[in-house]
């Protein structure tokens, strides 16, 4: 899922439920007994309000949080998510650059940095040489 700076709450979770199939009741997830990965490229990159929110961000949240969603269009009833799971990347370069404490306290976060050309080199140096 690519996101950018007009994902909204609504695309993303027509999206996501494009994906999934109904197995009982209220509840949705991928077909058969599958986990589903979705993987949400740009995770900073939409559009920040006036309240400092995140739309797209908040529905993610609640679905990682409480792994449920509301229907848009009877608001009353709830849809349960089972058997998904959430991997993201952000742009260094352009976007937010902060990542919401709601959305980040679930989740597991993992830094990496661009090698240096001297990093690269040592490596296949030690492979080559072999």
């Amino acid at each position: 899922i690519n996101n950018n700076n007009y994902t909204s709450s609504f695309a993303l979770q027509a999206i996501i439920m494009g994906a999934l199939d109904k197995r009982s009741g209220r509840t949705f997830g991928p077909p058969g007994n599958k986990k589903c990965v979705f993987f949400i490229d740009d995770l900073n990159m939409p559009y920040v309000d006036t309240y400092d929110t995140q739309s797209a961000i908040m529905l993610l949240t609640q679905m990682i949080t409480y792994a449920q969603i509301y229907n848009r269009e009877a608001l009353e009833d709830k849809i349960e998510l089972v058997d998904i799971w959430f991997l993201t990347a952000m742009n260094p370069k352009a976007g937010s650059f902060m990542v919401n404490p709601r959305l980040q306290r679930p989740c597991t976060v993992l830094t990496t940095f661009t090698p240096t050309a001297a990093i690269i080199s040592g490596i296949y140096s030690a492979i080559l040489d072999r």
